[in-house]
């Protein structure tokens, strides 16, 4: 979101994660605020915003409450997606930080509020903490704006469909982000980038890398066919090559793992996953290999130089986890427009995360 916003003019003055992936690898590990520091300027304080005050965020930063024109705010999607079983039945604690939100934009009266997520968020189970976010945003006098959306039709590479929600302080703003005639694909977002094998890093650019690929994997990989090949194309005599979520009797439970994307089509949803080839269709249409670092961060819409820190599985992480920056900067587009009636120049507008 951040760099999609500072695109735009934005002047990101606080940003805060508690980088936490897997509760065995502890506060910090994903890495991310290194990332954002990196290309960003800024270092994202790393606290937990279930229970630390807007004054602790504003005093960490040194802003004052009058300072925030856009409070952006992306609790984790973990507790809402329906590809998480749990989640039909259980509500995880994170969802609350939905309607936390409430508290921050008490507090700061920004603006704008500005929140993505996965559909689920909208017309899931828990859709209750989006009610419970609307209610009190309403109370304070916003006026909020929600919709669902598949970003391909925006100009993303990618089929992504999202949760779209913008609140306006006293006024009314309706999200129209241009709409693309015909789908971005694979091919147009990374054709362009030169063949590498498994495990190899290009010389001029060290985003531009992929795991190795050993043994079976490797054999497996190359027997999947070409430009959109999946496991359930593997012939008998190819058998031994299947692992045991290629279920020949239930294709339809596992039908992405080991898939390559096709060139002329969008790619599917990169999540967080997204680091390993059997964990979905990330894998190059031609090449013999999981997708490179920089390919996944283009199909997801970073810009070409951005720099990712952390672990090979990290940076991976990172772009699964990531509101693609090229509809973020639309958004900000949008909100830049509707504010060109007020004081500020797009050019001294400001924003806390």
């Amino acid at each position: 979101m951040s760099a999609g916003f500072t695109k735009q003019g934005f002047c990101t003055i606080g940003a805060v994660d508690l980088e936490v992936a897997k509760p065995s690898h502890g506060i910090g590990a994903t890495f991310c605020n290194d990332t954002y520091e990196r290309n960003l300027g800024l270092r994202p304080m790393s606290a937990d915003l279930a229970v630390t005050s807007p004054d602790e965020v504003a005093s960490h930063f040194g802003f004052g409450h009058d300072d925030v024109d856009v409070l952006i705010s992306c609790a984790p999607c973990t507790g809402f997606s329906q590809k998480q079983s749990r989640n039909h039945v259980q509500d995880d604690g994170r969802n609350r930080l939905v309607e936390r939100t409430v508290v921050f934009a008490a507090a700061w009266r920004p603006k704008y509020v500005v929140i993505e997520n996965v559909k689920e968020l909208l017309r899931g189970r828990h859709k209750h903490h989006f009610q419970g976010l609307h209610r009190g945003l309403t109370d304070l006098g916003y006026e909020v704006f929600a919709e669902i959306h598949d970003l391909k039709d925006f100009g993303l590479p990618q089929s992504r469909i999202r949760s779209l929600i913008i609140a306006k302080l006293g006024g009314t703003f309706h999200l129209e982000l241009p709409k693309v005639n015909s789908f971005r694909t694979v091919r147009d977002a990374i054709g362009h980038l030169p063949e590498i094998r498994a495990g190899e890093t290009d010389p001029n650019d060290p985003m531009h890398t992929c795991p190795r690929l050993l043994g079976h994997s490797l054999a497996r990989m190359q027997a999947i066919p070409k430009d959109g090949g999946s496991w359930t194309d593997l012939s008998e005599e190819q058998a031994h090559l299947r692992i045991p979520s290629m279920n020949i009797e239930k294709p339809g439970s596992f039908p992405d793992v080991y898939g390559r994307l096709a060139w002329d089509r969008p790619a599917p949803t990169i999540t967080r996953e997204c680091s390993h080839p059997g964990n979905g269709r990330y894998s190059h249409p031609e090449q013999d290999r999981l997708l490179t670092v920089r390919e996944m961060a283009l199909l997801q819409g970073f810009p070409e130089d951005y720099y990712f820190e952390g672990s090979l599985s990290f940076k991976y992480r990172q772009i699964g986890d990531a509101v693609p920056p090229m509809i973020a900067s639309m958004i900000a587009s949008a909100i830049s427009e509707d504010m060109a009636g007020r004081s500020a120049a797009p050019s001294q507008l400001r924003m806390a995360i």
